[in-house]
């Protein structure tokens, strides 16, 4: 079973375990802002659609360039998406899950990219963008493959994207750069330079960005890009958004991986984080606010998650009871974040902007 899908699985078993002794189910608000002072420095309240934006189809074919034959690439799940705001019209990259039975965890993932006028109504391109090929990255990424990742601009217009490849053994957060979002050329490992020890066990890295107009942008702090990473929200640094060096400390101790935004602001780092919640049973969003300056001390944080599940879509799935949100965009006054629902599909919750 893939690592960061057994810890939310494992989770959610012990708190199903353990509500069953609860008398009465524990409600929270939504949307539940939970500030810790009642100042308005976090963004919302968001507002989910009903339904799904995106879900899995055995329409889409692909010819493996490894297994050497058709797979329908997108057919099980699609999911935990990035999205980019290019050319008036937002961009999602998303994981997306094949059928694989000859694999003991079912599927192989590859990502894929769909586009959209109005951030709502999406069409997909017929192939994925980026999947496991015969490449020198090839040991990182066959057979588990591709998945959930996050995309920065950079000032050059160069599209930054952190993956997560998977063996089938191992994670490993990988590099990926494009100029149109469709054609990509891999980099290999973030940390293969800097840190080789620190190469397996690494995902979810969320470069910090900064809001200019529409687009978010990779800022630099002191001379630096940087971004946090892995479940701790470790923080590493990097001077070109490709060979990252791992800083050696991190925001909390556990259970706080990097979600859809790290976000400079004059008052500090508008930080999305995403993990477990006990009362709830089920892996949920929250936002801190960070120092700017020493980049790991939290000056702010939600008690409660904002975003959660609550419609049966977003409960029964490949793994129930969770909303993984890896893209946040800012669109025709709105913020717009797209998420994963139970490991299946794709929600969407709307915020407008408040200046």
């Amino acid at each position: 079973m893939h690592n960061h899908q057994a810890t939310r699985r494992d989770f959610l078993r012990t708190v199903a375990a353990a509500a069953s002794t609860v008398a009465a189910p524990i409600f929270i608000p939504s949307p539940a802002l939970g500030n810790a002072d009642g100042h308005n420095w976090d963004l919302g309240p968001f507002v989910k659609r009903k339904q799904p934006i995106l879900w899995p189809t055995p329409d889409s074919r692909f010819q493996c360039p490894i297994r050497g034959k058709e797979v329908r690439w997108e057919e099980q799940n699609v999911y935990n998406p990035a999205a980019v705001v290019r050319g008036g019209k937002v961009y999602l990259l998303y994981r997306a899950d094949d059928k694989s039975p000859d694999l003991k965890w079912g599927r192989t993932c590859r990502i894929g990219l769909a586009h959209s006028e109005d951030g709502i109504n999406f069409t997909r391109h017929a192939k994925p963008v980026l999947y496991p090929d015969n490449d020198p990255w090839k040991k990182y990424e066959w057979e588990g493959g591709c998945e959930d990742l996050h995309i920065i601009e950079g000032e050059d217009g160069v599209y930054y994207m952190n993956y997560t490849t998977w063996s089938g053994k191992r994670d490993t957060m990988s590099v990926a750069t494009s100029r149109d979002l469709c054609h990509w050329t891999k980099h290999g490992p973030a940390f293969r330079k800097a840190a080789p020890e620190k190469v397996y066990g690494s995902r979810s890295g969320v470069a910090v960005s900064r809001l200019r107009g529409n687009r978010l942008i990779a800022a630099k702090i002191n001379g630096k890009y940087w971004m946090y990473y892995t479940h701790p929200c470790a923080l590493a640094w990097s001077d070109n958004l490709i060979d990252w060096t791992p800083a050696g400390k991190s925001v909390w101790g556990g259970s706080h991986e990097a979600g859809a935004l790290a976000l400079l602001r004059e008052d500090g780092i508008l930080l999305m984080f995403q993990g477990p919640h006990s009362s709830l049973g089920a892996w949920t969003l929250r936002q801190a606010l960070i120092n700017r300056n020493d980049l790991t001390t939290v000056l702010k944080h939600q008690d409660q998650p904002f975003l959660y599940p609550e419609h049966d879509w977003e409960k029964k799935g490949f793994t129930g009871h969770t909303t993984v949100a890896n893209g946040l965009v800012y669109f025709k006054s709105r913020w717009l974040l797209y998420y994963g629902a139970a490991d299946r599909v794709i929600g969407l919750a709307t915020c407008t902007r408040e200046d």
